[in-house]
């Protein structure tokens, strides 16, 4: 029988490193919407960095209610060619 290999778990064993998280806090009828980067190890991490954020973000608010909407490692494969003859430094 051959091994098989989930591609969804290669950023577990790769250490710390940048996750991009997408939210949402809702705070007293007010809606605001985040975009946070977070190096953490892997994605509980992650979470307690974000609630450490929230904490301190929301520290006087009595109710602060939270939708995630993403979380992503970031990769860098970015192509410098899609970028040719655009933008110049």
């Amino acid at each position: 029988m051959e091994p098989t290999h989930d591609a969804s778990e290669d950023w577990v064993n790769q250490g710390v490193k940048s996750w991009m998280v997408e939210y949402t806090v809702e705070v007293g009828g007010e809606t605001n919407r985040h975009l946070s980067m977070i190096s953490a190890s892997d994605v509980s991490d992650v979470h307690h960095h974000l609630l450490s954020e929230l904490r301190k973000m929301y520290q006087t608010s009595e109710r602060v209610d939270v939708t995630v909407h993403r979380i992503e490692p970031v990769t860098t494969n970015t192509d410098a060619l899609y970028f040719e003859g655009i933008y110049a430094p």
